[in-house]
């Protein structure tokens, strides 16, 4: 393997909605989230996302993992964020739905790729019809 390549870190969660106070997840639902992050500056806007998530939406954080170990494990003990006081753990907790954030990330690259070809495009042939 490349000395230089990037490691990239698998990140998720769940968010549970029990009571049905939060909006972004259905009542009795909890859908998992999953990021590919590749360092922890890329991680921290999504531990800011995820302490509003639990204050603001009142929705229960779960099985938050980096790279398939639990965050509040002491190899992570220098990584604090503001809900960390609030993860709870669960072997019996499916989610109802899995957000993969890499895939909608790629997907939406694509699109931009796309659609940047496009307008590469339809400016090469307005160039070639002017000359």
């Amino acid at each position: 393997m490349d000395k230089n390549a990037t490691q990239m870190m698998k990140f998720s969660y769940i968010l549970q909605n029990k009571d049905g106070r939060g909006r972004r997840v259905p009542r009795g639902q909890s859908w998992q989230w999953v990021h590919v992050v590749q360092d922890l500056e890329q991680l921290t806007p999504i531990l800011e996302w995820l302490t509003k998530r639990v204050h603001v939406d009142e929705l229960e954080l779960m099985n938050v993992y980096l790279d398939h170990v639990e965050i509040t494990s002491p190899q992570y003990a220098g990584l604090v964020f503001e809900a960390m006081s609030h993860v709870r753990y669960s072997k019996i907790t499916a989610p109802h739905r899995v957000i993969d954030m890499s895939e909608l990330t790629t997907a939406s690259t694509q699109q931009s790729l796309q659609a940047l070809r496009l307008v590469y495009r339809q400016s090469s042939r307005s160039a070639l019809s002017v000359s």
